[in-house]
């Protein structure tokens, strides 16, 4: 598939050695989720990650010094709630593409990412956030509640407290309290994120991506009961350890270098 060209999209494309970059580019509506041909963008940009085995894992960002700004105040203001609804729907369905894929996403978040903006965030893996990164749940400045997935993906980062507080109090949160609190996993200096979430991407990209599949699989289900938590590793880990990638870490740690894992 050609690399699209930087401006000619909403969402614009490119791979890098394995890694699969998603680029919102839509700078007079700071990124948001509803411009037009964004959603579409990202749902064909995850249809090209889960379907060529060339990639390993994708990085999500936001050109022109925002992540995404979330939802369009103005559109949402003249909707119905019938429609409104219908296009929440169609928002789920990219939530929950990005939590179900069997492949990792790192979002490399620089400036704001409000509202449905931190829902996006918050669903990938793993989150680094330059020094411009600004995180807030903001709905209920406005009058509504937090949707694009939070009450699952906040509580899950943040535990159940710190996402009440940022549910009701919609504060902003800068980068170095986010990675303090768990929101993200690390914090960069300003216009950093992106090459770190790259340098990230390449780690993940040169280890077990089946077993790093199962372990996403897993934390989605967290916390789980014991008896939960017995049954999934019985599911799954025999399989790994009987896998190639579990027989070259293994050959790799007698020989005493680094494995080659193959992903299968």
């Amino acid at each position: 598939m050609p690399i699209s060209k930087p401006g000619s999209q909403p969402v614009h494309t490119e791979r890098k050695a394995g890694v699969l970059q998603l680029t919102i580019e839509v700078p007079a509506l700071r990124n948001s989720i509803a411009a037009p041909g964004v959603l579409e963008g990202l749902l064909a940009g995850l249809d090209e990650l889960e379907n060529d085995k060339e990639l390993h894992c994708a990085v999500l960002t936001g050109a022109g010094g925002a992540f995404c700004s979330g939802g369009d105040l103005r559109q949402l203001a003249d909707t119905s709630e019938v429609e409104t609804r219908a296009r929440m729907q169609a928002n789920a369905s990219l939530y929950r593409r990005i939590a179900l894929s069997e492949k990792l996403l790192i979002a490399a978040v620089d400036g704001p990412a409000y509202g449905a903006g931190l829902g996006l965030a918050t669903c990938c893996d793993l989150i680094v956030a330059g020094e411009t990164a600004r995180f807030c749940s903001v709905f209920v400045r406005v009058g509504a509640m937090p949707d694009a997935g939070l009450f699952w993906s906040l509580p899950a980062r943040v535990g159940v407290t710190k996402a009440r507080q940022m549910m009701l109090f919609a504060e902003e949160i800068a980068s170095a309290e986010a990675v303090s609190i768990g929101l993200a996993d690390r914090c960069v200096e300003s216009g950093s994120a992106l090459p770190a979430a790259h340098e990230m991407a390449q780690r993940l990209v040169r280890g077990p991506g089946r077993a790093f599949s199962r372990i996403k699989a897993g934390l989605r289900e967290a916390p789980m009961e014991m008896e939960q938590a017995l049954a999934f590793q019985l599911e799954h880990a025999p399989g790994l350890f009987a896998s190639e990638d579990f027989r070259e870490g293994a050959a790799a740690f007698f020989e005493k270098r680094k494995p080659v894992f193959k992903g299968c």
